[in-house]
């Protein structure tokens, strides 16, 4: 099957494709390029076209304006697709621009210089297949639409991004990866460069990556579990090859995503990310209008009236940042084709995903996360990875995030002091009711006794071990010496009630110590009922009831407590390195207890009378 025609199916809800550059030039003749009729009248999303275009001039202008010679080569290269799409765009305001020619053309020469002897490009890994594979992504969007222009000197721009292209190919076929996401780049890049000089050694190359299967749960979450990757890589790359090599197999797993993503989308189409083991779990804001094409394909692919839903709503409320899509649109004008008639969404449900033990609760215009699964913990046991923390490791302590309207209470978290472990984090996520949540560790903290006699030095020179807790590093020969435990168990239980949450909370084990709960509010809401703790906008509740309000949105909290004091340290690992976790927001409000404690906490949903 000619790959340009891959979509084609015998599904009514699909259209023929024509070429991109005369359709998009609003030709009503059958294209000589493709030899395929164009769409009929009514085919084309007009109104989705228009979007795109208007953001990709914008972008093209700022292109334009950028310094020439600023950025990494990875993003040299978005730059330069940015300057040609609009380029070959008949629609656009600048369509065979002299400035937009002379500027692709002096990027490229700026580009070529860049790319090492074995093909590859050096941005921040050095000479790195993976990066490498970002910018063949790039560079071959651009040949599909240079290759189909008709500006007589289109040759000398589409020439030097082939020749990278094909300087990169033994790079990236002997080349290795750091992430799982960086594989199937390098499988979609393999395809890409297969596409414009074909070699077995890529096909072949290709076939390995794919032979270590799809790195997926079987409730559609990726490894990575992040929304950043599984939109701007993983589910990219996929959708990539399986077009470019015809392979359809590939299609399913991203379908299944999309569907997990529809119960990780907020009504504003923020996407929940605290579950991540990437740098999403820090609490940046990532927006589903990342997953935009990929939703519009499958909503055409598969008649789905809830992607197409999804669609919409993004066109609505994202569409200045919609601009890089068009080169693909330009590419694939298949993607622009009237939608099926929107559908409902999912607003009312409680869904868990066990890969990451995470548990999603939404009622129209409320949600919650819960969060228990931080990789110091599988199965019910600590990992190798106990109290580490690091790249590619999810430790984010958020354990609760609440929404109602425009009020969001970002985090909830608790810090017991406790031999400097930090926030809890909690050991799985037990659903024990009907919508009541389990939430559970146990600390047991050693102290290293006398080394038994057979293990003894004269010396006194024994190894440099790390504590059996993970804590810190010494020379005792930890694993040979026997020790003593304290204890302490945590437990939060998780009920949603009719008009928000319960948060039951009990510490126990070991008597008086502190613990303090953390509630981080989005910044711009206002406060009511609490105590200045700080001077840098930290507060606390002593007693009684507080609440934060957002317009006309309410989150109500309490009741509090005047035991204890505040302290939210973030624990050993953290506070070696850099002082410790920084709080999320400056709008944060702390309830203090000490153990053994018990405590309930009630979030309520309101709205002012």
């Amino acid at each position: 099957m000619d790959r340009r025609n891959f979509l084609r199916t015998a599904s009514a809800s699909l259209i023929a494709l024509p070429s991109a550059l005369t359709w998009m030039a609003g030709a009503t003749s059958a294209s000589t390029n493709s030899g395929v009729a164009l769409p009929a009248d009514g085919d084309v999303d007009e109104e989705a076209l228009s979007i795109l275009v208007d953001a990709a001039d914008e972008l093209g202008s700022s292109a334009l304006a950028s310094d020439v010679r600023a950025g990494s080569p990875r993003s040299q290269a978005r730059t330069i697709r940015r300057l040609v799409a609009p380029f070959v765009s008949p629609r656009s305001r600048h369509h065979h621009s002299g400035e937009f020619f002379d500027s692709i053309l002096e990027r490229l020469r700026v580009l070529g210089r860049q790319q090492h002897d074995n093909g590859t490009f050096t941005i921040g890994n050095i000479q790195s297949p993976p990066d490498t594979g970002f910018l063949i992504e790039d560079l071959g969007v651009m040949v599909s639409l240079l290759r189909a222009d008709d500006h007589p000197r289109r040759r000398a721009l589409a020439q030097p991004v082939e020749r990278m292209m094909r300087r990169a190919g033994p790079g990236l076929v002997n080349g290795g990866v750091h992430t799982p996401n960086h594989r199937w780049k390098l499988v979609s890049a393999l395809a890409r460069i297969h596409d414009v000089r074909p070699d077995a050694a890529y096909v072949q190359r290709i076939d390995d990556w794919l032979g270590e299967g799809i790195d997926q749960a079987p409730d559609a979450m990726y490894s990575e579990r992040s929304p950043t990757y599984a939109a701007e890589v993983t589910n990219l790359s996929l959708l990539a090859a399986a077009w470019v090599l015809d392979r359809p197999e590939l299609l399913d797993g991203v379908r299944r995503n999309l569907e997990m993503y529809l119960y990780l989308t907020e009504e504003n189409g923020e996407v929940e990310a605290i579950h991540s083991r990437r740098q999403d779990q820090d609490h940046r804001l990532r927006h589903v209008r990342d997953f935009y094409l990929q939703y519009r394909e499958f909503a055409l692919r598969d008649d789905d009236g809830r992607f197409s839903a999804v669609v919409k709503g993004i066109e609505q409320r994202d569409a200045e940042h919609l601009g890089d899509a068009f080169a693909n649109v330009l590419e694939r004008p298949e993607l622009v084709a009237v939608l099926p008639e929107p559908a409902d969404v999912p607003t009312d449900y409680a869904e868990t995903f066990p890969s990451a033990q995470l548990a999603r609760v939404r009622r129209g215009t409320t949600s919650a996360s819960i969060f228990g699964g931080t990789d110091w913990y599988q199965d019910g046991e600590q990992t190798h990875l106990f109290n580490r923390i690091g790249s590619g490791i999810s430790t984010n302590p958020t354990f609760l995030k609440l929404r109602h309207g425009d009020a969001i209470l970002e985090a909830v978290r608790m810090s017991p002091v406790f031999f400097s472990m930090g926030h809890f984090r909690s050991n799985g996520l037990e659903v024990v009711g009907d919508g009541v949540y389990r939430l559970h560790n146990e600390l047991a903290i050693p102290y290293a006794l006398p080394l038994p006699e057979e293990h003894r030095r004269e010396d006194g020179d024994y190894r440099h071990t790390n504590s059996i807790d993970g804590r810190y590093f010494s020379k005792l020969d930890f694993p040979n010496r026997p020790h003593h435990f304290v204890t302490l168990r945590t437990e939060v239980l998780v009920t949603e009630v009719a008009d928000g949450f319960d948060l039951d909370f009990t510490v126990d084990e070991t008597d008086d110590v502190n613990v303090t709960i953390e509630l981080s509010f989005r910044p711009g809401g206002e406060l009511s009922g609490v105590e200045p703790e700080t001077d840098d906008g930290a507060y606390r509740l002593l007693d009684g009831h507080g609440s934060y309000r957002v317009g006309d949105d309410v989150i109500e909290f309490g009741p509090g407590s005047d035991t204890g004091y505040v302290d939210m340290a973030s624990g050993e690992q953290y506070s070696v390195h850099n002082g410790g976790l920084p709080p999320l927001s400056d709008q944060r409000v702390y309830i203090t207890g000490v153990t053994p404690f018990e405590h309930r906490l009630q979030l309520r949903f309101r709205r002012p009378y």
